[in-house]
């Protein structure tokens, strides 16, 4: 999509809609892209930051009736 058929298109928007847009544009335009993603490397770099819950392969009970 251009960006011409892009504006043609917010033009047709209300107010409101274009008011969010606007917001939304500027959202993007705030978020910087290099604190968003950190590389990674090596073997155990993410020790301590992930975990998993004891009780992860325990049943459902919004299953029980199917097992």
């Amino acid at each position: 999509m251009s960006i011409v058929d892009l504006v043609s298109k917010i033009q047709k928007l209300s107010d409101d809609k274009i008011q969010s847009v606007e917001d939304y544009v500027d959202s993007l335009m705030e978020v910087k892209e290099s604190k968003q993603f950190t590389k990674v490397s090596g073997y155990g770099s993410l020790k301590g930051k992930i975990w998993v819950s004891e009780d992860f392969d325990a049943p459902l009970e919004d299953f029980k009736e199917y097992m």
